[in-house]
């Protein structure tokens, strides 16, 4: 009967988020004016087009970074080279219809998602991320790299191994970001001192601020390691408990942004997260 009711209950979440999706989209058709690429060139961080509804009011930015049914399709994901060019086309374009002006983007990532499996550390790979990390910083006003995925268990022992040497090689990515994330959920991988390693060894490439992410709904661990906290909770969260993490995060001095409160895009939480004091948001 638990189990039943437990099938019952993630149908009735994933009906609810695409009604909110559609919703979205209807509204969005009538308010929010799409942006134009830029001339292509040399690419600087905040040479991108933003959505003229949006302008720099949250400095730490509107992103969307999942959509399909039950976070499918991965936005996060778009500079795997397992990704065909097609389909990082189409993501962009999404995001940019959305009204976004910031995307995430995982450098590292072993098994979170579509097109998993790649590292910006290794050399096969790094060629055709710096290509596709030009192409959205002449898209967006802010490109955010987040150093490594949760899923990613191997990488994640190379990284705490070598973290100058591992993050060191992923210097041009980071040298010029408005902000670094260090990991997704890093609270189910990785001790502080592990995680304080990481952080120094980003200090080392970029004065950048520091971000930090942690599994739905708890105490922050590792929020003195950061200047950000990311915040995030379990789909199917109210407006009201948005807000009060959003409180909660800045009640401990740090800035904050309301990562991921659903599986795709969802503008009332976000806008509850906005509200409530957050810079950016990441289900815009």
């Amino acid at each position: 009967m638990k189990k039943l009711w437990k099938k019952l209950k993630a149908l009735l979440l994933e009906y609810i988020e695409t009604q909110d999706r559609e919703a979205d989209a209807a509204r969005e058709a009538e308010t929010v004016p799409r942006s134009s690429p830029q001339t292509p060139g040399a690419p600087t961080q905040g040479q991108g087009a933003a959505s003229a509804s949006t302008g720099t009011k949250w400095p730490l930015g509107l992103a969307s970074c999942w959509d399909g049914t039950s976070a499918s399709k991965r936005m996060m994901n778009v500079l795997s080279p397992k990704m065909s060019d097609s389909k990082f086309r189409e993501y962009v374009e999404w995001m940019r219809g959305r009204g976004c002006d910031t995307v995430h983007e995982f450098l590292v990532n072993g098994g979170d998602g579509e097109c998993a499996g790649y590292a910006a550390w290794n050399s096969s790979d790094r060629s055709k991320m710096i290509e596709r990390y030009n192409d959205l910083r002449n898209n967006f006003r802010l490109v955010v790299p987040w150093i490594i995925a949760d899923d990613s268990a191997s990488y994640l022992r190379d990284l705490f191994k070598d973290p100058s040497g591992k993050v060191g090689a992923m210097r041009q990515f980071l040298e010029k970001a408005p902000f670094v994330v260090l990991g997704l959920e890093m609270n189910e991988g990785g001790g502080a001192a592990s995680w304080a390693a990481v952080r120094d060894a980003v200090r080392k490439c970029t004065s950048a601020p520091i971000g930090v992410h942690h599994t739905s709904g708890n105490s922050f661990p590792f929020a003195n390691l950061g200047d950000i906290i990311l915040g995030q909770l379990n789909p199917g969260c109210s407006e009201s408990e948005v807000k009060s993490q959003i409180k909660a995060i800045r009640a401990k001095g740090k800035r904050a942004i309301g990562f991921e409160y659903a599986r795709g895009a969802n503008r009332k939480l976000a806008q509850a997260a906005l509200d409530a004091g957050a810079e950016g948001v990441g289900n815009w």
